[in-house]
């Protein structure tokens, strides 16, 4: 049982050492500086996009719909219906958007050129800008400059041109020769809408709040679209605009929590308005990513490059493009990893069970050998207990002998009758049946507790030398000798006073016997273990 008990410690601590290898292994980066709330929601609206997605569709398909069924007489109708379209298109599929505008434009060019046609071609700029499509996008812009514009149209132109030559910029590396000129159309479209928009116009907020953080009033600027932010549903495309400027002024800030939880609500609004058209979503890929959050940032990239792609945002794609193998091979190689991780844990296990099987083999000999031991102190008590019976009677008859013995000697005595006393104390055949009956007993005894001693001694002597012995039959001199030997009885001068006989006599026997072994050396010290278990 102590080996068992060493074998239990040992798989205690191999355990110990498997649950702290993988409580090492698991991602212990910090989670204080993740919007985990944000994070889910923006997971569980994911989840939900296609439905989303879908509803859009079906809108677009009722204007289809109607579409087909608007007369062909009737092209103010068709020319407003198809222009809806590529509003609803605009931020799904913003190269639909240019088709169903251009469509659009074709029949106001033929109603009304200056009431329809300006206004549509304005459409048709954000939609190219969108699309990346900046040569048309610009030359329509250009052509609008020249022309008679109404109030209304001369912001709606402003608008675009700001867009446009933020897209455009965007498209750009810093260090291309046409960025400064673009920069500079940017801001002159900039100033100019937040100069001739009224204050409380929410776009004049967000771009002036834009301007604050050019000029690195960030504090401020977070400020103002925060208060924007309380007074915008989250399904408005200027609800994700303002979170997206938000999430920038915190990042020049130092404050990263809520850089990332703004780039969230960002993203939140743009899949909630179904606008494939994004930059939360890449940017929030590309900060998890940066925070060690591979399998987030591999979701929310390749939704960002899905969204890209489905709405044929080429500008978008291209942006995106850049960040898709960083993190698509970060993530490879995390998994990579963890298959490395889980093998490690497998072959643990493997290593567990094994010693686990070990030590169950090791529990249940010792639990037969347990039963066995039991098994065998229980018969060795009864056989105790049968031999001392013995004893006890043979002594009990043996005071009672004496005690008889006594009484005849002293009647004997008292009678006179002397040397009819002497006559009987003469006689030897009273101690010979004592003796007769302690060597019965002695027998009996010695057999009971060592059956298989006669066969087991016969093997220290050899083949023709060997006892035959018969069952139920008296031991032989000899036999009896070598049993005193076996009991712990060495000395040749105590077994002689046990069986009654010479010292010398006993020395004749234990001598013939050691000519008759096998090895006359250790003969009788072999003699003296038989029987006994060997673990």
């Amino acid at each position: 049982m102590k080996l068992f008990h060493i074998y239990l410690r040992a798989l205690l601590l191999l355990c110990i050492s498997v649950t702290l290898y993988a409580c090492s292994g698991r991602d212990d980066n910090s989670h204080e500086s993740i919007p985990a709330k944000e994070l889910s929601q923006l997971d569980n609206l994911i989840n939900q996009s296609k439905e989303i997605d879908a509803r859009k569709a079906r809108a677009i398909d009722s204007l289809q719909s109607v579409l087909k069924h608007i007369p062909h007489s009737d092209s103010l109708k068709q020319m407003q219906t198809l222009r809806a379209i590529g509003n609803q298109y605009r931020s799904f599929c913003s190269d639909s958007s240019v088709i169903y505008y251009g469509r659009a434009q074709q029949i106001a060019s033929r109603i009304n050129p200056k009431t329809y046609g300006t206004d549509l071609r304005i459409d048709l700029i954000n939609a190219c800008a969108a699309s990346g499509i900046f040569t048309i996008a610009e030359h329509t812009l250009l052509e609008l400059d020249s022309a008679s514009l109404s109030p209304t149209q001369t912001i709606a132109h402003a608008k675009a041109g700001r867009q446009l030559y933020s897209y455009y910029r965007g498209y750009m590396d810093d260090d291309n020769d046409i960025t400064p000129m673009l920069t500079s159309r940017f801001t002159e479209y900039d100033s100019f809408l937040r100069e001739k928009l009224p204050p409380d116009d929410p776009y004049r907020k967000f771009w002036t709040a834009e301007q604050h953080m050019r000029e690195g009033r960030n504090k401020e600027a977070r400020r103002e679209l925060e208060a924007m932010l309380k007074n915008l549903s989250p399904t408005d495309n200027l609800y994700g605009m303002v979170a997206f400027g938000a999430a920038q002024a915190s990042r020049n800030m130092g404050d990263d929590y809520n850089y990332g939880r703004y780039l969230a609500l960002s993203a939140m609004s743009d899949v909630q308005g179904s606008v494939k058209e994004t930059l939360a979503m890449p940017a929030l890929a590309q900060w998890l990513y940066e925070k060690g959050e591979v399998d987030r940032a591999y979701k929310y990239i390749n939704v960002s490059l899905n969204d890209a792609t489905t709405s044929n945002s080429r500008m978008r794609t291209v942006a995106i493009a850049n960040y898709v193998p960083i993190i698509d091979n970060s993530y490879r190689h995390k998994i990579s990893a963890s298959r490395d991780e889980l093998m490690i844990y497998f072959l643990l296990v493997v290593v567990l069970l094994i010693t686990s099987g070990t030590l169950l083999a090791i529990f249940l000999r010792n639990l037969r050998r347990s039963n066995q031991i039991r098994r065998k102190l229980r018969t060795q008590t009864k056989m105790q207990e049968n031999y001392i019976g013995h004893f006890l009677g043979m002594c009990a008859s043996y005071a009672d002998k004496l005690e008889a013995t006594r009484k005849l000697v002293q009647r004997k005595i008292t009678a006179g009758q002397t040397d009819e006393l002497l006559k009987m104390l003469k006689t030897s055949r009273t101690s010979e049946d004592q003796t007769d009956d302690f060597f019965k007993i002695f027998d009996e005894t010695f057999l009971d507790l060592y059956p298989d001693f006669i066969d087991k001694f016969n093997t220290l002597l050899r083949p023709e030398e060997q006892i035959s012995y018969t069952k139920g039959t008296p031991l032989t001199t000899e036999l009896r000798i070598y049993a005193f030997v076996r009991l712990g009885v060495q000395e040749s001068v105590r077994i002689a006073q046990i069986l009654r006989c010479s010292v010398s006599t006993i020395y004749t026997y234990r001598n013939r016997m050691r000519g008759r072994a096998i090895n006359r050396d250790t003969f009788e010290q072999q003699v003296s273990t038989l029987g006994e278990e060997k673990d």
